[in-house]
């Protein structure tokens, strides 16, 4: 008889979440493909130099979003990231989900 090992966890992450502001139309306006998608905070992300993050779309229930994972590689761009968000007023969140690729050594 054999037994299966159980799975060992996978590690859960933290990232920065940034949330796109809204910008305000004019009436009569409508939404642009760009609003649709983190571009002010993706833009941010660039100019501080992150290597990698991701981004979300606009939802029914849910602003677009540019995530980053709080790691050491990523600690610089963060630091710019979080002052710059502070000074602009963007919404910033530190959420937590399970890493999906993630190489456990």
């Amino acid at each position: 008889m054999m037994f299966l090992a159980p799975r060992e966890p996978t590690p859960t992450l933290p990232f920065l979440e940034l949330t796109e502001p809204f910008v305000l139309r004019g009436a009569g306006e409508e939404i642009r493909d760009e609003d649709m998608i983190a571009n002010v905070t993706g833009e941010l992300a660039r100019m501080c130099g992150a290597k990698f993050f991701e981004t979300t779309f606009l939802y029914e229930d849910h602003s677009p979003t540019m995530e980053i994972a709080i790691i050491p590689e990523n600690a610089e761009a963060i630091d710019c990231i979080v002052a710059a968000a502070s000074q602009d007023s963007i919404q910033t969140n530190i959420i937590f989900r399970k890493a999906t690729n993630a190489q456990t050594y």
